[in-house]
């Protein structure tokens, strides 16, 4: 009788054991990849009505100014702003960002006399510590949504495709969410995006090299709709202001790029010709334009120190009499054209005006 009581205590317990669940003995299992380690071939996502690479760029790579890089991934795209139906993009995800938590650990209590040692201990064997990482090239700590709104200085006056007629409602301006009429000089695709630049001009710069120019920057963002009864019409999808009739709509959408902070060859000085706003006065988080480009060496990443110098000629950084100029802040320059480049004000000490002083130089505390 007790060898059958055995023999069914031990068959119940295998049955409730093989009942049990796998997980119920097994380690918990780690968490899934995220980011580019969870599509190290990349994701590919099968493009819907209404797709773009900027909103793609804003749902996977976390702003939509990063749709260069979708672009440079899928090149077959003719139209980066315009993407149909049907067609596949490659994504590759940024990684997901660590987070570091520090933990404070508590030494461990030390014995008052320590035992000796037995002889026959050996030592370890020492091996040379790992060579430290190359450090990262610093970045200029700038939002892209800034970095975009950058703008250029132009001789002559830009042209574009078009601008806005009107909206569906009696407005003098228009914002994000409103439908406007567009009066356009060719053919544009229902769902393609569009750039609406600010134009100021024409300026006649101070200083040194005066030249007479004019002053082009984004505005907003807007997306065609197509044509209805005849005319074309378009929903503005962004707006870093109010949007009127005398902007200009074009074709080009500008895009993120990190800014890597280098220093400019050692000497140039330059002229701060223009503001990119209407404010006569200036300061950090402003864009400024300079009338030195790249074919004066002029890189972006270079560093400029900005000088309030009176009525002295700009000449190098050693001509300037230390008792006359006041320094005033410092630049990044962040986009160039062969006779200008478009600088980002990263501090000021005082607001200042279009004329200062821009010489070669570090610009401190703006990496990140």
């Amino acid at each position: 009788m007790r060898g059958r009581t055995a023999v069914f205590t031990a068959l119940t317990i295998l049955c409730v054991t093989l009942s049990l669940p796998a997980g119920g003995f097994a380690q918990e299992s780690p968490p899934p990849p995220t980011g580019a380690a969870a599509y190290p071939d990349g994701l590919v996502h099968s493009v819907v009505q209404g797709d773009t690479l900027w909103d793609l760029s804003a749902k996977y790579l976390g702003s939509p100014w990063n749709w260069q890089e979708l672009w440079e991934r899928n090149r077959f795209i003719t139209n980066p702003h315009y993407i149909y139906p049907g067609i596949r993009v490659v994504v590759f995800p940024h990684p997901a960002r660590e987070y570091a938590i520090p933990v404070e650990e508590t030494p461990a209590a030390v014995p008052s006399e320590a035992p000796p040692l037995p002889a026959e201990v050996e030592k370890p064997i020492e091996r040379a510590a790992a060579a430290p990482p190359p450090p990262k090239p610093p970045i200029l700590d700038i939002l892209p949504s800034e970095f975009v709104r950058a703008g250029e200085f132009l001789k002559e006056k830009p042209t574009g495709i078009g601008a806005i007629r009107g909206g569906e409602e009696p407005k003098v301006a228009f914002s994000e969410g409103d439908r406007v009429h567009l009066r356009l000089v060719k053919e544009i695709p229902a769902g393609q995006l569009l750039g609406v630049y600010r134009v100021r001009g024409p300026i006649t710069t101070p200083g040194d090299r005066p030249v007479t120019g004019y002053v082009r920057y984004l505005a907003g963002i807007l997306q065609s709709s197509g044509k209805d009864g005849g005319e074309s019409f378009g929903v503005v999808r962004t707006s870093f202001e109010d949007l009127n009739r005398e902007d200009l709509i074009s074709e080009e959408i500008p895009s993120y790029r990190p800014v890597t902070l280098s220093p400019a060859p050692a000497g140039t000085t330059a002229t701060a010709i223009a503001g990119q706003m209407e404010n006569s006065e200036l300061a950090a988080g402003n864009f400024v334009f300079l009338d030195r480009g790249s074919s004066s060496g002029v890189a972006p990443g270079n560093g400029f120190r900005l000088f309030d110098v009176g009525d002295q000629s700009a000449g190098t950084e050693s001509e300037m009499s230390t008792s006359a100029r006041v320094e005033v802040g410092e630049a990044v320059v962040v986009r160039v054209s062969p006779e200008y480049s478009t600088a980002y004000i990263v501090k000021s000490v005082q607001s200042f005006s279009a004329g200062v002083k821009a010489v070669a130089g570090p610009a401190s505390g703006v990496a990140k």
